[in-house]
């Protein structure tokens, strides 16, 4: 029955992903003018990862619980797909939610750049904006591999939580497709497993340092650089601004306030002597309001956005009542003929 709801979550989920993101990118794409085209593809590539990420949070069905110095991250789709495909899609969805975070980090780089040093942009125009787009391919995939590399099911992984996940999901350990993260082994010593929670806590605390010196500096600074800027160029950046504060916002309490208990638990609990038994894997149905939060709080806070949302919102409004002007005169000339 849980599981039946954390299905129907994350199919709302990402129908509302895939809708307002692609709205979003069909915006920026055909219908923005004012942006730099450099950022035009960042928002359109950072809109599609969201998509991405849902799509294969629909197909491989994550799930996580947290039991004292372990955590066991597995699937429960009921789909006949394979074992090995639904671990490897588990494994792909850690990697494009990394990718998140370390795009925004780009996203804030960039906007720094543009506001107090000009001339580097040049790193960020044409063919060099690939690179930058590659860029959080390579911590996505040092993610995936860190979960075949360290991460595999193993004997005393699958003993350490057996009894555990029989006992809250009625499921045998070994007829699900998983990764098991054991922090000690039985003489309290650390196991190589507890590398993936130091390697993503130290990518993702300095991605965020990175973010928060960008946004720190900016605010600081903006109000007496913006004084060598045109109105239109001050509102237009102020407006970007505020775009990247909501998405720094946004994946600290969607991404990354979730995912802090279900990396410390393990590393912890052992330590001080806690008992630990959570369905942290419901925290990953608030990860997925992410991707559509984002782009609605982009499109709501950038003027021209809101100036097209408008005009398309005056012509289907005007095509609708031509429509039913129109409905009304074939009636009015059906009756007439009659």
């Amino acid at each position: 029955m849980w599981f039946d709801l954390a299905i129907d979550i994350t199919k709302i989920t990402f129908c509302a992903s895939f809708l307002v993101n692609s709205f979003l990118i069909y915006l920026t794409l055909f219908h923005v003018k004012r942006v730099f085209i450099t950022y035009k593809w960042m928002i359109c590539y950072f809109a599609a990862i969201g998509i991405i990420m849902m799509g294969f949070k629909l197909i491989a069905k994550p799930f996580i619980h947290n039991y004292n110095g372990s955590m066991t991250y597995f699937s429960y789709s009921t789909s006949n797909l394979s074992q090995e495909f639904l671990q490897f899609s588990i494994a792909i969805w850690t990697g494009v939610y990394s990718m998140i975070i370390f795009f925004i980090a780009v996203q804030f780089v960039y906007r720094y750049i543009c506001l107090f040093h000009n001339e580097y942009t040049v790193y960020f125009d044409g063919k060099k904006s690939f690179y930058w787009v590659l860029y959080p391919f390579i911590p996505g995939t040092v993610y995936t591999l860190g979960c075949y590399l360290f991460c595999l099911p193993d004997n005393y992984g699958d003993d350490y939580v057996r009894n555990e996940i029989v006992n809250v999901y009625g499921s045998e350990i070994t007829q699900l497709p998983r990764f098991i993260f054991v922090a000690y082994d039985t003489q309290g010593s650390i196991r190589m497993s507890v590398l993936v929670a130091v390697l993503s806590l130290t990518l993702i605390s300095s991605h965020y340092a990175v973010i928060l010196f960008c946004g720190i500096k900016m605010h600081s600074s903006i109000k007496r650089k913006m004084q060598s800027f045109s109105a239109q160029q001050i509102k237009l950046h102020r407006q970007f601004f505020y775009a990247l504060v909501a998405q720094c916002l946004g994946p600290t309490l969607f991404l990354v306030i979730p995912a802090s208990p279900i990396i410390l638990c393990p590393l912890l609990a052992p330590v001080l002597g806690v008992e630990i038994r959570l369905q942290s894997g419901w925290l990953l149905c608030l990860m997925g309001v992410y991707p559509a939060f984002d782009s609605i709080a982009y499109m709501t806070i950038v003027t021209e956005y809101k100036e097209i949302k408008s005009d398309a919102y005056y012509v289907i409004k005007k095509s609708m009542l031509l429509m039913e002007l129109l409905q009304v005169t074939a009636l009015f000339t059906t009756i007439q003929y009659q």
